[in-house]
């Protein structure tokens, strides 16, 4: 089986990751399988922008409120974020 490619879009608040995320996604989705994991401080608010806009189907989008910094919230078991 493929490795799965992963790709990180990072970047200071209003820079466009989201805008760059939803462009990618309707690009990209009729010749990938495709997902998204999009991880806020407070709210799951990227990954509702992402559903209201369709840029896959919402089963495809998973918001995580990480309570911090996304980069402290990286951890080994990726299991504990869902």
């Amino acid at each position: 089986m493929k490795e799965p490619l992963r790709v990180g879009i990072g970047g200071p608040v209003g820079s466009g990751k989201t805008a760059l995320t939803l462009a990618l996604c309707k690009r990209l989705r009729d010749k990938y399988n495709i997902a998204v994991v999009t991880n806020d401080i407070y709210t799951k608010e990227d990954a509702e922008f992402l559903t209201r806009n369709e840029a896959l189907s919402a089963d495809r989008i998973i918001g995580v409120e990480t309570g911090g910094c996304p980069h402290t919230a990286i951890r080994e078991d990726a299991s504990m974020n869902l």
